[in-house]
């Protein structure tokens, strides 16, 4: 009997108690059908001390498995039957002889069950027998590695572990929101908690709907559908254009960019009391900019009732840029600062009490108003449909001017706008 089939293994989850490991394990497990079954694949799926075996054969697999979190690595195998110790060494010869012609190899084994053999009898046991069909052994460097994983009365052969993305099945740990600009940062810290375990819905505040929302948008759909996997995570896009005007109106308020922080905070808490989460998650580092001095991160999280989960706290730029593209969460697209669109002296040390008597003046509802919640499912349709729209209203005897990249504003721009860049003005 012989079954082609994908071995999963798993690390934290096995240092789980027996419920919890046993929930984990099924969330994974839903996870990965749910992947599955969107390219019409439902195979058998079987649990098995600590491991779990897929069987399908299926190319698939090579390119979903690395991206479900709770994987450590997987191998592509056969699984057989056996009675005796010689019948696992015929089929081993028969599988691997000609394989091996010409290299160097090692076998590997494991085992578990009551067997008359140890696994280091498997080893040398195979080796003395492969060794004629080879250039001979090499157990640090082989260009082929056998490995034998022995299980009560089958064994399964494979010749490579693929490395998963480990850390704990989606769905497993509480729910989070993400306040996601669609920039370097915010793809990163939402990837770092989702490997955790955390459901996460994104919060996008659009100072310039719908130039920033588009770009914020294929930032999204390229982290959702490489990592969101067994979850259809929703997306808030509010508008904060209004707190822009409000702002532009006082050209001399050092403390906007904190201002304009804590009220998408305060809209952020607004959401978490209302769906139920268990906090929200920025991509803030100590530093790098006005808004992130540790004191402006204590005044912006101050009277917050929900926790503040900042993954990148102690990243700078350059390991952030280096772990997305690792991710291949990294945007070829630049993406606008449109913070910039506030003031141009920030300030770095701000008097408490002056903020706070300036932080009065703004009612977060007054200046953040929902534009639409969509999903991980309906991106592409909300783009599409954004695309397709004309934004001007009333306003056809005004000059449209897109200060984006050259490259951005080829993407999509509003019909009639012409582009320039801030030198040009």
């Amino acid at each position: 009997m012989c079954n082609q089939m994908f071995i999963i293994r798993y690390s934290e989850i096995g240092l789980k108690g027996e419920k919890s490991r046993r929930q984990m394990e099924n969330i994974l497990i839903q996870n990965i059908k749910s992947e599955l079954e969107r390219y019409n694949i439902f195979p058998e799926f079987k649990k098995s001390d600590g491991r779990i075996y897929i069987f399908t054969d299926s190319k698939l697999l090579y390119d979903i498995l690395p991206r479900i979190f709770g994987i450590k690595s997987f191998s592509h195998a056969e699984e057989f039957k056996f009675r005796t110790i010689e019948e696992i060494v015929s089929i081993t010869v028969s599988k691997f002889s000609g394989m091996i012609s010409g290299k160097k190899f090692a076998v590997s084994a494991k085992r578990s069950g009551s067997h008359s053999f140890t696994s280091m009898d498997i080893e040398k046991i195979l080796g003395d027998a492969l060794y004629k069909y080879s250039a001979g052994v090499d157990l640090e460097h082989p260009d082929i590695r056998i490995y034998i994983e022995i299980r009560d009365n089958r064994f399964y052969l494979f010749t490579e572990k693929i490395e998963g993305p480990g850390g704990l099945p989606l769905k497993s740990e509480g729910k989070l929101l993400s306040l996601f600009s669609g920039g370097i940062d915010s793809p990163v810290a939402t990837y770092m908690v989702m490997k955790r375990g955390s459901a996460t819905d994104l919060l996008f505040c659009s100072l310039a709907h719908p130039v920033d929302t588009v770009q914020m948008l294929m930032a999204a759909k390229n982290l959702l559908d490489k990592y969101s996997i067994g979850y259809n995570a929703k997306i808030f896009i509010i508008d904060g254009s209004k707190l822009v005007t409000a702002i532009s109106e006082h050209p001399d308020q050092m403390y906007t960019n904190i201002i304009f922080k804590k009220l998408l905070y305060e809209y952020a808490e607004y959401l978490c009391e209302k769906y139920g989460y268990n906090g929200m998650v920025t991509g803030e580092s100590i530093g790098q900019v006005s808004s992130q001095t540790p004191q402006n991160l204590m005044l912006i999280s101050e009277g917050i009732k929900y926790p503040v989960y900042r993954p990148l706290i102690g990243f700078d730029k350059e390991e952030t840029i280096n772990y997305s593209k690792s991710k291949s969460l990294f945007m070829n697209q630049s993406s606008a600062e449109f913070c910039s669109l506030f003031s141009k002296n920030p300030g770095i040390i701000v008097n408490h009490k002056d903020f706070y008597n300036e932080i009065k003046k703004f009612n977060v509802k007054d200046y953040m108003q929902e534009l639409v919640e969509i999903d991980k499912n309906t991106i592409d349709d909300y783009i599409k449909s954004i695309k397709n729209k004309r934004f001007r209203g009333e306003l056809d005897n005004v000059e449209f001017i897109d200060l984006r990249s050259r490259s951005d504003y080829e993407n999509w721009h509003e019909p009639g706008a012409i582009n320039l860049n801030l030198g040009e003005l």
